[in-house]
């Protein structure tokens, strides 16, 4: 097999929130209540146009190029790549939506602290929350070598998803943002989110002294989706994927009845490039599917992956090929690798 190079070049200088709540109010809603309705609420959310063709996004781009700093240790080296595939290829039934937590005002740019993937998997019959760690030494196109949370901050959605989907290679069109500030508020809205935390993670939260579980109010649930310092960066994003799990579960304890009332304070502290018409479709095939099963995970994983400081900066470096299977896999195909 051909061997894959690795040019050198100098990085430019220049790290849920979970509207996915939304599309799981929509699917119970629709059971109960008119469509015209449901699209003028849709209709309230902040929408950002973004480009629609495969090359803008970066989908199926067999000639970009992941060029590492020189000095740069590659975990478990370059290997004979070949051409790294593209998974999505001739799969069907799944939808991929990038969600991203910005540490900004509405309308304003920011980096995306929190970056998840969320798979509607049709085949498997499940909904699947993959967090990418925000160090992780990336190509942002037109950019070069930087941490994958810059991208929103140089060039919005439109840059974070193809750069997510030039370094993955995946196939997201789609996304949902929402602040920091207006997490608290959706949190809120529901009643608090059911949490448990450690002894560590309660000296973090306002109000909260020993480990338990919790109804945390959206300050606190805040609070614990930012810790860091106890731990790591994977145990943040794991975190924040709890966050969003435990928002899921108590949209799916909700009355549909309730519905309207929730939808209307919830959909204008989004911003989305999703008509009504997509987000119907989306909670249509949910339905259709019958899912109801969660589960989540982190990319690039420990096993292909390092920690290195370059040029004084701290990045998270992942063996490219490795981690394109393994997200490839898991997303497109549901086979789940360990950490």
């Amino acid at each position: 097999m051909k061997r894959r190079e690795y040019k050198t070049v100098n990085k430019k200088k220049k790290n849920v929130k979970t509207p996915l709540l939304i599309a799981l109010a929509v699917i119970l809603f629709l059971s109960g209540f008119g469509y015209a309705y449901v699209h003028s609420l849709l209709n309230s959310t902040n929408k950002e146009a973004i480009t629609t063709d495969d090359e803008g996004l970066g989908i199926g781009d067999k000639e970009f190029e992941f060029e590492y700093e020189e000095g740069v240790e590659i975990p478990g080296g370059v290997g004979e790549n070949g051409d790294l595939p593209f998974y999505y290829e001739d799969v069907n039934g799944i939808t991929n939506i990038a969600l991203f937590g910005v540490d900004a005002p509405i309308g304003k740019r920011g980096r995306s602290d929190a970056i998840m993937i969320v798979t509607i998997d049709r085949n498997s019959k499940k909904i699947k929350l993959s967090s990418i760690i925000r160090d992780s030494y990336v190509n942002i196109p037109d950019r070069g070598m930087d941490k994958v949370n810059h991208a929103y901050a140089f060039g919005g959605p439109e840059l974070a998803l193809k750069t997510l989907n030039s370094n993955f290679h995946l196939d997201i069109k789609n996304f949902a943002t929402v602040n920091f500030t207006t997490l608290p508020k959706i949190v809120d809205i529901l009643g608090g989110v059911s949490i448990k935390v450690t002894n560590a993670e309660a000296s973090k939260i306002s109000g909260i002294s020993s480990a338990g579980t919790y109804n945390l109010t959206g300050a606190q649930a805040l609070q614990y989706s930012r810790i860091r310092k106890i731990d790591s960066d994977f145990a943040r994003s794991e975190r924040q994927r709890t966050v969003m799990e435990a928002i899921i579960k108590k949209m799916l304890d909700k009355s549909v009845t309730s519905y309207p009332g929730i939808l209307s304070k919830i959909m204008p502290l989004v911003t989305t490039n999703m008509a009504s018409n997509d987000i119907l479709s989306i909670a249509g095939n949910v339905v259709t599917s019958g899912i109801r099963t969660v589960e989540q995970n982190r990319f690039p994983e420990d096993s292909y992956s390092s920690g290195q400081t370059i040029k004084g900066i701290y990045y998270y470096v992942f063996n490219r090929e490795s981690a394109i299977h393994s997200i490839g896999r898991y997303i497109y195909l549901d086979e789940k690798t360990t950490n």
